[in-house]
């Protein structure tokens, strides 16, 4: 799943958005806008969680809805459309390679910190850093 969100972030941002995407070394120890992304790999519940800093928020605003002030609930909104732009290009490479994914659809998660020791992918705009960070879901947190 990995590569499929890899190969989607750099679509949906330098394709949809028109922003280059480049690579951050090192992972942020502070907190974000979140969302969280749960599907199913080949039977495996899993979750993706979308982390992205208000700076590059209010980039999107100004790009997506023109407005280079946007309140809270729209960068909530905008942190859930992002996440859906991702997950919504990643299920359809996923369906043209015939590959077992089952995505559901992105909550906003808050603002939180990255959790340490999770596979994270690591990107950059504007000096500013975005993961995805993708997990097994256990059965605690299944429910």
């Amino acid at each position: 799943m990995n590569n499929l969100l890899n190969v989607s972030m750099h679509h949906v941002f330098e394709n949809e958005f028109g922003l280059k995407l480049e690579e951050c070394k090192n992972i942020p120890n502070h907190s974000a806008y979140t969302a969280t992304i749960p599907y199913r790999s080949y039977s495996k519940e899993q979750i993706a969680t979308i982390w992205v800093q208000k700076p590059t928020l209010k980039k999107l605003s100004n790009i997506l809805l023109f407005d280079d002030n946007p309140d809270e609930e729209t960068l909530e909104d905008l942190t859930k459309e992002l996440a859906n732009f991702i997950v919504g290009h990643a299920k359809m490479l996923a369906h043209n390679q015939d590959l077992d994914y089952d995505i559901k659809t992105p909550k906003f998660a808050g603002i939180n910190r990255l959790e340490p020791k999770i596979e994270t992918l690591l990107f950059k705009i504007d000096n500013r850093c975005i993961a995805i960070q993708t997990k097994e879901i256990t059965e605690e947190e299944h429910g």
